[in-house]
C-alpha cells in the first residue's frame, strides 16, 4: 500500500470533519489504527469519541480505508444513545457467544449506595441483555445496513457502562443500578488503569496508539487479577496472527481521582 501517513490524515481530516473539532494529525492515524485493530479482530469494537462526526461520515472514511485496501473485513457501524461504534460482526458475534457460554465477564457494583465497589454475579439480567444484543446483531446483519441504530425500546432498561464495556470486549465492567441514578462509589477510589499499547509503521512514520485503556478498583485488584491475565494472554494470542501492527505493549498504574464519571 504506497500510502502516506499525509494522504491518510488529509482522508480523515476531510470526511470526519465536524463544526465542533478538526481531528489533529495525531488523532487521524490513532482513529485509523484502531478501525484496522477492529478490522484484525484484536479489538471487538471501537468507541469513536474524536470529535461529533457522524454515522454516514464515519461510513465515508471506512469506504476511503476499504479502498486503498487498509480495511478488508465488511465493518459496520452501531449507533446507540448519540455514541457510534465501529465493530467486526464476526468478532463481535463471536465474542457475545463466548461470554454467554463461559459467564465469564466480570461486573463491578459501584452503586454509589455501597461503601465501596464489590464484584457482582453473572447474573439473569445481563445474560438476557447480552441474548437479546446477540439477538439484535444476528437479525439486523441479515439486513445488510451499513449503519444500524439500536432502539431505545431494547436498550432501556440496560446499563449503558456495561454494554459499552461489553461491545469494547473489556475484561471488567462497572455496573450501577441506573434506575436510582448515575453516581458511583468511585470517588477517591484507588483505581488499577490497565492500557495496552501497539505500533504501526506506516512508511514514512512509527505511530504508537493506546488500544485498550480500562481500570479496576485496586481494592479488588487480588480478586481478578487472574481473569484479566487470561483476558490479556488471549490478547496476546490473536494479536500474534497478524502482521502489521508491532509491539504490543502492557502497562498498569494506581490512580486515585475527585470524581469519575461513567
Amino acid at each position: 500500500m504506497d500510502v502516506s501517513s499525509e494522504m491518510l490524515i488529509s482522508a480523515a481530516q476531510k470526511l470526519l470533519c465536524s463544526r465542533k473539532k478538526r481531528l489533529s494529525p495525531s488523532t487521524c492515524l490513532d482513529v485509523t489504527l484502531q478501525i484496522m485493530a477492529v478490522d484484525l479482530g484484536i479489538k471487538t469494537a471501537l468507541l469513536y469519541d474524536s470529535n461529533a462526526a457522524s454515522p454516514e461520515q464515519l461510513q465515508s472514511f471506512l469506504n476511503s480505508l476499504q479502498e486503498s485496501g487498509f480495511v478488508t473485513s465488511s465493518l459496520r457501524i452501531l449507533s446507540i444513545d448519540d455514541n457510534t461504534f465501529i465493530f467486526n460482526p464476526a468478532t463481535i458475534e463471536s465474542h457475545l457467544g463466548d461470554l454467554l457460554q463461559s459467564k465469564s465477564l466480570l461486573l463491578i457494583d459501584v452503586c454509589p449506595s455501597r461503601e465501596q465497589p464489590v464484584l457482582a454475579g453473572f447474573e439473569k439480567k445481563t445474560e438476557d441483555m447480552i441474548k437479546s444484543l446477540l439477538g439484535f446483531f444476528v437479525n439486523e446483519l441479515d439486513k445488510g445496513s451499513s449503519v444500524i441504530v439500536l432502539g431505545e425500546e431494547l436498550y432501556n432498561d440496560w446499563n449503558l457502562c456495561t454494554l459499552f464495556g461489553l461491545m469494547l470486549g473489556y475484561p471488567a465492567s462497572y455496573w450501577f443500578d441506573q434506575t436510582k441514578g448515575f453516581g458511583n462509589c468511585l470517588c477517591m477510589t484507588p483505581l488499577v488503569v490497565c492500557t495496552v499499547w501497539v505500533k504501526w509503521q506506516i512508511r514514512d512514520i512509527n505511530h504508537r496508539c493506546c488500544l485498550y485503556s480500562f481500570s479496576v478498583p485496586e481494592e479488588l485488584w487480588s480478586e481478578v487479577q487472574s481473569h484479566v491475565q487470561r483476558w490479556t494472554e488471549h490478547l496476546r494470542e490473536r494479536f500474534n496472527k497478524q502482521p502489521i501492527l508491532t509491539d504490543l505493549c502492557f502497562s498498569r498504574d494506581t490512580v486515585t481521582l475527585p470524581s469519575v464519571t461513567l
